[in-house]
């Protein structure tokens, strides 16, 4: 695991990066001329993001997000901490339109990415939606949701995309399956596809490629959460989630200097060889008929790729949204799921015991011990770890542990700081 800052050329373009390289085949990139966009970098000029804050206006067809900021105004990333168990970024950004106009004077948003070396991060948006001027009037939506695969220049995203290219679960195996391209014919409220999802407990979009790991974004049905408002389709508490038309690729980013479009350039095939495109295949918004979240409000996604399919991807979900039971010598704090920690204390000296009686499996558990310092020593029901299974670092003044093992029954762990 590093972090490291460098110059990135690519697509015809270059710009200052920050680069997060895991331990698998792929890494977290945010570039520049990707508005510093953080993205999954898969290989072969494949990247898949997130998205992040949006907003529209009905004085404008374009949207207001920070990707319109194509000279980085407002557009801000940073290496928040780098070492062998987790690199953490954050990225903070500015909505505004083409003209760098910023939506209500000031909305904006800051994102942390707590990355670990299996590849897995999660993802932590806090925004402060616009309340110091009137511009652009009354949003018609805020979304903070979209699964987006780039596609490199050179790449053809029908040569590379599965004919199901996108599948949406839950942990307990129920599914709905997009093919690509994609047969809607305008932007379409998935519980009108398939209304069960309206209670399903959490959501877990996979994006399925041809010969690459499979990008995933996992997030809760929990307004503690990530919080939302009724489904304007159905009108049921649920986050709304719209599937891409048929229209579902596009030119206007990344890598372009060109802020002569409003709203969307449509890619054709044309485009595919001499530019970078991206394909859209659903979105999730905290309301699509005009209110606003609270300022601040806080969303919590889990992000990564798998190789093995949709039920890698679950196993990764479940072990995040469902924390072991916690019993130790010390004092529990509580779990974090803005970071997949648990939080403790050492309130005696000695060795620090933790028991953690899983209802599901855990994979790569990682503890934060409030003041401690490493180097430490690990054992797991009495078995040294060595190099390879742990990794320790400082983050703040606390001690970071991350575990290179699942955890599917109770188990004790010990940690001697030395």
């Amino acid at each position: 695991m590093r972090a490291v800052r460098s110059r990135l050329r690519l697509w015809g373009a270059e710009g200052d990066a920050i680069i997060v390289d895991t331990e698998r085949p792929w890494r977290l990139v945010l570039w520049e001329k990707a508005q510093y966009v953080p993205c999954w970098d898969l290989g072969g000029g494949s990247w898949f993001s997130t998205e992040w804050l949006e907003t529209h206006s009905p004085e404008s067809p374009q949207c207001w997000e920070p990707i319109m900021d194509l000279a980085c105004r407002y557009s801000r990333a940073a290496i928040a901490e780098s070492g062998p168990a987790r690199a953490t970024v954050q990225w903070d950004y500015l909505l505004c339109d083409n003209l760098y106009r910023v939506f209500r004077g000031n909305s904006r948003a800051e994102e942390r990415y707590h990355v670990y070396p299996d590849g897995v991060a999660v993802r932590h948006l806090v925004a402060w939606p616009g309340d110091q001027t009137a511009e652009g009037l009354n949003p018609t939506m805020w979304e903070m949701q979209e699964f987006i695969l780039i596609n490199g220049a050179g790449v053809d995203p029908r040569e590379q995309i599965e004919p199901v290219g996108f599948t949406l679960t839950n942990l307990a195996g129920d599914m709905l399956e997009l093919p690509y391209p994609s047969e809607l014919d305008d932007w379409t409220s998935l519980c009108s596809l398939q209304p069960e999802i309206a209670e399903w407990s959490e959501y877990i979009g996979v994006v399925h490629l041809r010969g690459k790991p499979n990008p995933f974004v996992a997030f809760p049905r929990n307004q503690l959460l990530f919080p939302f408002e009724n489904c304007t389709h159905c009108g049921k508490p649920h986050p709304q989630m719209l599937g891409f038309p048929r229209h579902q690729n596009y030119a206007h980013w990344p890598a372009t200097d060109s802020a002569n479009f409003v709203g969307w350039t449509v890619a054709k095939p044309e485009d595919y060889a001499k530019q970078a495109t991206h394909t859209s295949f659903a979105c999730c918004g905290y309301h699509y008929g005009g209110k606003t979240p609270p300022r601040p409000s806080s969303w919590v996604f889990l992000t990564g790729a798998v190789t093995q399919g949709v039920e890698e991807a679950r196993r990764l979900a479940g072990s995040w949204l469902s924390p072991a039971a916690v019993e130790t010598s010390g004092l529990f704090e509580g779990y974090a799921y803005s970071e997949r920690a648990y939080h403790l204390r050492a309130t005696t000296p000695g060795p620090l015991t933790v028991r953690l009686s899983p209802s599901r499996p855990i994979v790569n558990p990682v503890l934060r011990i409030y003041r401690g310092q490493p180097p430490a020593a690990v054992t797991w029901d009495g078995e040294h770890l060595g190099e390879g299974e742990v990794r320790t670092q400082t983050s703040g003044e606390d001690l970071l542990i991350w575990v290179n093992r699942t955890l599917d029954r109770a188990t004790t762990i010990e940690i001697t700081q030395r």
